[in-house]
This record gives structure tokens, C-alpha cells and sequence, in this order.
């Protein structure tokens, strides 16, 4: 048989880059970067170049299983898809009728596929009625977008290459989804004179290159984004035109910002003021510059309103759609697939979480005690899809003793994880290689559009995440809601408004031109008066600080000392 290459997107983190697998005899032999991925130029990271690994590993799930004994000890009978959907099924609908449909919960985890499969759970759940769909997203991503959206409306995309002042800030690209995709564009625009500046505790590799690495105190970005502000705006560094013009609040982010002198923060953050100023000059002054916040902003205390106070860095500076700023991405056209008036006006989610419950997305911490607790009422059951709550949860006793006393806890992935081994029902999960999918969801962060193709079939009885939902649906009833085979009509159905097909992306990617200034025409659509929200209404609307303030973490040598002499290592925080 004849090797054959096929042209898809690597799923291994969220970066989504362009890559070209070669497969023979049914097994994927390669895989290589793709060259015409404008990001990459061909380049893949560790983890996409290790997808053979990954895929044809030895102790991958293969078939469905149903617990014997009790759980965690490890006694499974195999069983069919047909009798597992069977038992979900008949046990989900029971709750549902016993308890309501909010006692039955989804965990989702960034694991899973990352495209337009996200809205079928969440299709799934808003005709349940449950608003309890939880994510890893309160720690990763999520309140960088909500700072996004409360401020201008989006979330941007650094555009590197033709930066003249690129930051850093709680990233490490090399070891992270930005790896293969941003690496080799942030070290060529330092080449041709970008000054390279980072934030971080760590000297890691892009601080061991950087012309400035700013050795931040873990938990204190916000005061320092305040201080940036402070020198900014007191030394009239900021771009007038687009903040007279194109911003709200300027007066009072200006007279908020006082509280924050670099000499104060100094103290706060452990950075000498000298270097606090020379960071805010050589970002303001060094138009046109990028800021990228990577995941460490998201897992610390104050999260939204620190990255709430890089949007405004990035507006007052006048960087934002811009070359050499941040991109503001163009939009895919897309049907909305996840059905988002079908849950009932009186339903409410376990944990009062609004921005990120928009989305219909949740943090786990009030699942898990609403599981413990019956409070604010009971949550029985449990669909885990792509994900290891028993570990990667904080405090993993409470979390294990919750998910120990659900009645039904089912768990998709690709192999016998921790979680695993303590639900009722196993079943085997398909890799991003033997799926397809369409990774623009909600837009497009690229000018570029490339279908995860399916490059090999699924690996023994395992199901790509789509096939879940879409016979679960059947079975609870959703036949006119759940009408596909097959996931490539439900995207062609999706794509309807972009004039786009599947077969239309099979043959080649799609590349938009890349458009800058595009507030000029319109202004900033998604945010009120079209202007960048310095002083949110939004969240005033919601009970925040409409301005971004600085919170000591709980949990420090500043906030608890009395913890220091249990925990020593916290002297170096």
C-alpha cells in the first residue's frame, strides 16, 4: 500500500497548527509541519511532532466498559456503545425526572477537541435544561477573554513579526500552545530590533533572551500593569488621538492609576521602580509593540482584572489592529449550533458566575460542593469528556470523595485515567487525527482556515467527541435537534453563512487578507458606544470594579505570614 499524505491541523494544544501527516497501511508513519501555515512557515512543536506517540500508544481505551465492582478497584466488564448509551441514557433520564435536569452535569475539559465540537455539549445541555457545563476554563483562557470582551469586545492576537517592542507576560512559548506556532516569529522580529521584554518569575528560556526580564513577585501582575499605566499616562506617553477618540473613561482610569506610583509598587511586586519605568517607556514608546498574557495571568488570584489592565495598556498606547500591534481578528461567518434560547429563563447554574456563564461555561468549585452539599440543590450525575478533574482539580481529596458519590459518572478519553477508574462507565474516545473538524469557533484569531481533516480511522470502538452528543441527543429524545449522521453535515450547516463547504476546505485552506484599522469603520461593535471600555459598564452592570484594582492573593508572605513558618517556600514568593 502507498503512503499517502493528508493535510490537517494538529490538535495536541490549542495553537491549531497546519500539519502534514503521512500515513500508510492505516497507521500514521509522520507527520511534518505544514509550509503554507502563514504562522508556522512548517514549523511543529514537541508536542505535535510526538502525535504518533500519542495515537498508536498501546494503552489507548478501545472499547466501552462498565464498572463490576466498587470504584476505583479496577473490575470492568466490556460492554457495546449501543448498551452503554442505553444505561446513560435510562439513568439521565431518572434524574431528570427525580431531580430536575440541573443535577445532571458535563465536564469538558481544553483536552478534547477545541473547534465548533465545543457547541454540541453545550447544544446538549440547553435542551437538557442544565446550565451545569464545567470547564478548566476559569484557569485557562477564559478570564483573558472575558477582560477582552469587557473591554474592546475581542480577544486580540499579537502580531510579532512586524513588532517593534514585543512583551511577554506570563509565557513561555516554547513550552506552551504558543510554541511552534510563535517561537520563530518573536526571535526574528528581536533579530531585525524588536526589544524583547518579559514578565516573569522564571528565567525561562525567552527570559534568558530577553533585553529586559522583569523577575515579578508570583500574584502581583495587576499592580504592575497599574504602574505601567501610571508612568504612561503621568509622562503623556499614551497615543492621545485613539484615547480621546476611540476610548471611555479616560479621566477616571487616569485619576485611579495615582494609587499606584512605581516607587509603591515597588514594594508590591519586587521590581525596582527604575526598571518598572523603563518597561512602561520602551512599550509605549516602541509603537508599534504586542503584549501577549499567557496562562499565568489565569491561574492567579484577580485574574479578569489583571488582564483587564493589559487591554487598557494595549488601548491607551494606541496598539490595537495595528502592524506590529494587536491584531484584532476577522470573523467566520458561522450558524450557532448551540441552541442557546432552548434553556429556560428560570434555570440556574450551581455557582453565580454571569460572564462566564454567557458562554454557558462554569468553574468547577461550586459543582463539586453542590455535589457534597445538595446546595443549591443536588447534582447526580456526570459526563466527563477529555479531561482528569480527580487530579488536575485543586484540592483532589474533596474533589475524588465528590465524584466517588455521584450515581452516574461517565467518563470519554483515550485512556484509564485517574478519573476514569472511578466512574460507572468508560468509553474509548477517537484522537484529533481521527475526527474531523472545524477549528474556527467562535472566529477565526488567523487569517487562516484550515479543516482538521480525519487522517485515519478511529482506533478499535472509539468515537470522535461529536458522536456522543449526537446519539446521546437521539437517545434523550432530540432526534429533530441531533439530525446528522455524521459531523461533516453538521458542519456544512454551520459554514452555510461563510460560503464555505467541507469538501470546498478538503481540497485548500482559505486565506483572508489581513486588514488592520477595522474600528475605523465601525468602531468596536461588541462593547457600548463602540468605544474601549476603560471603565467597564459591564462590569460595573455585574457588581465589579469597573476599574482595574490590585488585590494581594489571600495566600502570601504579604497577606498571611503567620503561614510562613508551615510553609517556608512561601518566603520566595
Amino acid at each position: 500500500m502507498e503512503e499517502k499524505i493528508v493535510r490537517t491541523v494538529c490538535r495536541m494544544c490549542a495553537a491549531g497548527c497546519g500539519m502534514n501527516v503521512s500515513v500508510k497501511e492505516g497507521k500514521i508513519v509522520n507527520v511534518r509541519g505544514l509550509p503554507e501555515d502563514p504562522r508556522t512557515k512548517g514549523a511543529l512543536c514537541a508536542k505535535g511532532l510526538s502525535a504518533t506517540q500519542l495515537v498508536h500508544n498501546p494503552d489507548r481505551l478501545r472499547y466501552p466498559m462498565e464498572r463490576m465492582a466498587g470504584r476505583g478497584e479496577g473490575k470492568w466488564r466490556r460492554i457495546s456503545w449501543q448498551q452503554a448509551l442505553d444505561t446513560i441514557g435510562t439513568k439521565l433520564e431518572k434524574i431528570k425526572q427525580r431531580d430536575g435536569a440541573q443535577a445532571i452535569s458535563v465536564f469538558r475539559s481544553q483536552a478534547s477537541d477545541w473547534g465548533t465540537a465545543w457547541q454540541y455539549p453545550i447544544r446538549f445541555m440547553n435542551l437538557l435544561g442544565s446550565p451545569n457545563l464545567i470547564t478548566p476554563g476559569s484557569q485557562c483562557f477564559y478570564p483573558r477573554r472575558i477582560a477582552g470582551v469587557s473591554t474592546y469586545g475581542v480577544r486580540t492576537s499579537p502580531d510579532y513579526e512586524n513588532a517593534s517592542c514585543i512583551i511577554l507576560w506570563a509565557s513561555n512559548p516554547p513550552g506552551c500552545a504558543e510554541g511552534g506556532l510563535r517561537v520563530g516569529q518573536i526571535l526574528e522580529a528581536q533579530e531585525k530590533g524588536a526589544r524583547l521584554i518579559v514578565v516573569d518569575p522564571i528565567l525561562t528560556p525567552m527570559a534568558a533572551k530577553a533585553d529586559i526580564w522583569a523577575q515579578i513577585r508570583p500574584g502581583t501582575d495587576c499592580a504592575l500593569a497599574l504602574a505601567m499605566l501610571n508612568v504612561i499616562i503621568n509622562e503623556e506617553l499614551y497615543d492621545k488621538e485613539f484615547t480621546n477618540e476611540w476610548t471611555y473613561g479616560f479621566d477616571k482610569l487616569k485619576e485611579h492609576v495615582q494609587k499606584y506610583p512605581p516607587d509603591e509598587v515597588e514594594k508590591i511586586t519586587f521590581i525596582e521602580a527604575g526598571t518598572i519605568k523603563e518597561i512602561a517607556r520602551a512599550y509605549a514608546k516602541g509603537r508599534p509593540a504586542c503584549l501577549y498574557d499567557g496562562n499565568g495571568i489565569d491561574q492567579q488570584f484577580n485574574s479578569v482584572q489583571t488582564a483587564r489592565t493589559l487591554c487598557i495598556l494595549r488601548s491607551i498606547t494606541g496598539n490595537l489592529d495595528i502592524p506590529g500591534g494587536e491584531w484584532i481578528p476577522n470573523t467566520l461567518e458561522l450558524t450557532d449550533a448551540r441552541l442557546m434560547d432552548r434553556m429556560p429563563k428560570d434555570v440556574k447554574p450551581a455557582g453565580d458566575y454571569p460572564l462566564m456563564f454567557q458562554y454557558r461555561h462554569l468553574p468547577s468549585q461550586p459543582i463539586i460542593d453542590a455535589i457534597l452539599t445538595g446546595e443549591p440543590y443536588p447534582i447526580k450525575a456526570m459526563i466527563v469528556q477529555g479531561g482528569n478533574p480527580a487530579v488536575t482539580l485543586p484540592n483532589t481529596a474533596k474533589v475524588r470523595e465528590a465524584l466517588s458519590s455521584l450515581e452516574l459518572l461517565v467518563v470519554m478519553d483515550l485512556f484509564m485515567t485517574r478519573t476514569a477508574e472511578l466512574s460507572d462507565i468508560v468509553l474509548p474516545a477517537a484522537s484529533s487525527f481521527e475526527k474531523t473538524d472545524l477549528t474556527a469557533y467562535p472566529s477565526v484569531r488567523t487569517n487562516f482556515v484550515l479543516l482538521q481533516q480525519k487522517v485515519i480511522e478511529p482506533i478499535g470502538e472509539s468515537w470522535p467527541d461529536w458522536k456522543l452528543w449526537f446519539e446521546l441527543g437521539k437517545k434523550m429524545g432530540y432526534y429533530k435537534e441531533f439530525p446528522w449522521e455524521d459531523v461533516e453535515e453538521a458542519l456544512d450547516e454551520q459554514l452555510k453563512p461563510s460560503g464555505l463547504t467541507v469538501a470546498y476546505l478538503k481540497e485548500k485552506p482559505v486565506q483572508f487578507p489581513k486588514r488592520y484599522e477595522k474600528f475605523k469603520e465601525n468602531g468596536f461593535l461588541q462593547v457600548p458606544s463602540g468605544k474601549v471600555q476603560l471603565y467597564s459598564e459591564l462590569l460595573h452592570r455585574y457588581g465589579f470594579e469597573p476599574l482595574p484594582t490590585y488585590i494581594e492573593p489571600p495566600e502570601s508572605p504579604v497577606s498571611s505570614p503567620e503561614l510562613l513558618n508551615r510553609y517556608p517556600l512561601m518566603a520566595v514568593c
